[in-house]
């Protein structure tokens, strides 16, 4: 239990402060997103942007023309549990799927922090933050990481039989971790996860009002 930090670099761009969450399966990301947004943060889980892909009917269509009823049925509603089950194992079928989704859930996770205020603190939740190279478009990063036992436990009842397979898929700690500015190990109580998260809202405040301090110079070096 317990978290590492780098110095962090300032780059607070247009008046927010943005933080990239991510981490391995099962480790806690939700929950570490949940406590961000009671702190005041404004969030977005990359995971409830997929849901939403899944739902519209531009989508529907084509996993309907690529995999056929089997994934999606005559209600035109994707089965999420069905679709994991075509691709997992099939690498061409896969490579097809997150060239599918994944452009679609980076832009949407550009939209949602081009439009939040100035002097928002914004989360996103991006599992595969790694692997889909959108450190860019972060201030912040934090990785959430867990033992694997404890992980598949805690994902056991949502993933039953996939979490081998998807666990497989991610990057490992260690490539996380190389692009990370807070890491933490949750493996010990709620609270301390909350508190790793209250650190680094702290850290992503202190940016943000050095950035806008700067803003509000030059605006009146302007008058």
């Amino acid at each position: 239990m317990g978290g590492k930090a780098r110095r962090l670099r300032p780059r607070v761009v247009n008046g927010v402060a943005s933080v990239g969450l991510t981490g391995s399966v099962g480790a806690g990301k939700s929950t570490a997103l949940a406590a961000f947004a009671d702190l005041g943060a404004r969030t977005l889980s990359a995971d409830a942007v997929v849901h939403a892909l899944y739902a519209s009917p531009e989508i529907c269509a084509v996993l309907h023309a690529r995999f056929g009823s089997a994934v999606v049925g005559c209600d035109g509603s994707v089965d999420r549990k069905a679709l994991a089950q075509r691709v997992l194992g099939d690498e061409e079928a896969l490579r097809w799927l997150e060239a599918l989704v994944h452009p679609r859930v980076g832009h949407e996770v550009r939209d949602f922090l081009r439009r939040s205020p100035v002097g928002s603190v914004v989360v996103c939740e991006v599992p595969l933050l790694v692997e889909a190279q959108m450190r860019p478009l972060f201030d912040i990063v934090v990785t959430v990481e867990a033992p694997v036992e404890l992980r598949e436990a805690r994902a056991g009842g949502r993933l039953g039989p996939f979490f081998p397979m998807l666990n497989a898929r991610q990057a490992t700690p260690e490539q996380r971790a190389a692009v990370a500015d807070f890491i933490f190990v949750n493996d010990g109580p709620v609270e301390a996860l909350r508190e790793f998260v209250a650190l680094v809202f702290r850290n992503a405040k202190a940016l943000l009002d050095r950035e806008l301090r700067e803003m509000l110079r030059d605006d009146r070096r302007g008058w």
